[in-house]
């Protein structure tokens, strides 16, 4: 069952700020991960001081619940730790508590073996059992998970096995090539077996969990016996909530603040003329898009899509929504760098002229008007929209901006109006295919019905070789850029401003922030 197929209690909004990604099967034993690189400068004790606003009540101190805010991410994934590691930007997959893992010819049987001598906070020697009640607590619905839907479409309680103490056996009930990177996902921190995270946030991590208000604040403190040895540097992170963007900012420009979340795009400037300030990026963290209803007219016509989508010059929409601050793409969900972006697609010019002629074959020969429904659910995207009227407008194109309020836009607008605007977190191509292109997805945006493109989503995930995998996906995306009716001009770059003192961080897309090696100059 693809993931977006499942009803779920978890709402848009709350998925979209989540990370869940896939990757391609492996072990990768010859990297290193990033707790392992640590530095000979760094100093240690101290206190870093994180400021941010992206916050929730109903952000609890379960590693399984948690929806990737901002609030949550670097305390509960810096407290937990998970089987494996992914590498940005590669898909690559390292050991973490899992030393090692195989897989049988159909992908359905994956056996991974546990590192020995990690402990948990409170003394526990980590076991199979604890793997085991941790994945069975992301299977029960009631819990509330946001990976439910992408486990439980996969996996049943019952098949997880645990033969020895070191040994953790995955029978899946379909093939998943995929299923080492989701051991890695921030939703899947280990947990001892008996306990509720959410009353006893106890991790291996390196950062014991010491308070969590999510709309005050929280701390976490050094875990003394942490299995990395030397690890963390710090003493403990504290971290305070602050409502508005701009006053977070000059918290860390004027105040106390260490460190923040992510910052406005205005800011970014100024904060690089700054000498005392210092910027923490993770490129194309976000892609924004709009999207055409094929079900709809005038988008019944795949020609007014297609024409649409040649007019768009990326890089003017990039800087008049973001100033600039992202990377361009041509209408593929993934980066230009990925390993499984369509070698041929490259970043299309537009095409004015191109776009009319084919406006003029769908019987729009003297241009056409649409409306594109768009809201302030996240930075730059409605002026994403407005960049769109000026560079479609050439071509004959006249777009009405129609901008609702945000708190019903999710219900009301997306989903239902003919065209509208939407933002998803970077994923493994696996993964966004099933969720926004498959056919009768439940969030199909594009209502893109292709069973030939859903065929490759279940060759890609069930394919172990990482070269035909590749060229399997490389296929999808394709298509997907070149057909569907989802438009994506750029990645949008996560941006942290910090003061110069903050050393060896590293911005991350599952965890965010990984704080084992940071230090204080």
């Amino acid at each position: 069952m693809a993931a977006a197929e499942e009803k779920r209690a978890l709402s848009r909004e709350e998925f979209l700020r989540g990370t869940a990604g896939l990757a391609a099967a492996g072990t990768g034993m010859g990297l290193l991960v990033p707790s392992a690189l640590a530095s000979g400068q760094a100093k240690k004790g101290g206190t870093l001081h994180l400021v941010y606003t992206d916050t929730s009540a109903t952000e609890t101190s379960d590693p399984t619940v948690q929806t990737g805010i901002a609030v949550s991410q670097p305390a509960l994934n810096n407290t937990y730790d998970r089987l494996t590691y992914i590498v940005p930007g590669t898909w690559a997959v390292l050991p973490r508590l899992a030393v090692s893992w195989k897989a049988t010819a159909d992908a359905k049987t994956w056996t991974f073996k546990l590192r020995k001598g990690v402990k948990f906070h409170n003394g526990k020697p980590l076991t199979s059992k604890d793997v085991a009640w941790s994945y069975r607590h992301i299977l029960n619905k009631k819990n509330g998970s946001s990976a439910y839907a992408r486990l439980s479409g996969e996996l049943d309680p019952a098949g997880i096995k645990t033969p020895d103490p070191h040994t953790v056996v995955f029978h899946l009930t379909k093939g998943d090539a995929q299923f080492p990177i989701f051991a890695g996902t921030y939703q899947t921190g280990i947990y001892p077996d008996g306990t509720d995270p959410k009353k006893d946030p106890i991790g291996t991590g390196p950062f014991m969990l010491k308070s969590w208000k999510p709309t005050l604040g929280w701390e976490m403190v050094r875990n003394p016996n942490y299995w990395v040895r030397g690890l963390p540097y710090l003493d403990s992170v504290r971290a305070v909530y602050i409502a508005d963007p701009n006053t977070k900012v000059q918290a860390v420009t004027n105040g106390d603040a260490d460190m923040s979340d992510r910052i406005p795009f205005t800011q970014v400037n100024s904060i690089k003329q700054n000498k005392n300030l210092r910027l923490y990026t993770l490129r194309g963290a976000v892609f924004l898009d709009y999207s055409f209803d094929a079900m709809q007219a005038p988008y019944t016509d795949a020609r007014v899509i297609k024409a649409i989508k040649m007019a768009v010059n990326r890089k003017v929409v990039m800087q008049a929504a973001i100033q600039g601050q992202g990377v361009l793409t041509g209408d593929v969900p993934e980066l230009p760098n990925d390993p499984f972006y369509p070698p041929g697609r490259g970043i299309p010019a537009p095409d004015i002229a191109g776009a009319k002629a084919l406006l003029a074959a769908a019987g729009h020969s003297s241009g056409i008007d649409i409306t594109i429904t768009t809201a302030d659910v996240y930075p730059g995207i409605v002026d994403q929209v407005t960049a769109l009227k000026s560079v479609l407008a050439p071509a004959g194109i006249q777009v009405t901006v129609n901008k609702v309020p945000t708190d019903t836009f999710w219900g009301n607008d997306w989903l239902h109006k003919p065209a509208f605007t939407s933002y998803w977190n970077h994923r493994h191509p696996k993964e966004i295919l099933e969720l926004l292109y498959r056919s009768h997805a439940a969030w199909n945006e594009g209502k893109f019905y292709n069973p030939k493109l859903d065929a490759l989503i279940d060759a890609g995930g069930t394919t172990l070789n990482p070269t035909k995998q590749r060229a399997i996906f490389r296929q999808a995306l394709d298509m997907v850029a070149k057909e569907s009716g989802v438009g994506i001009s750029f990645h949008v770059n996560g941006i942290h401003v910090a003061k110069k003192k903050v050393q060896g961080v590293v911005v991350d897309p599952q965890i965010m922030l990984v704080l084992d090696k940071a230090w204080l100059a």
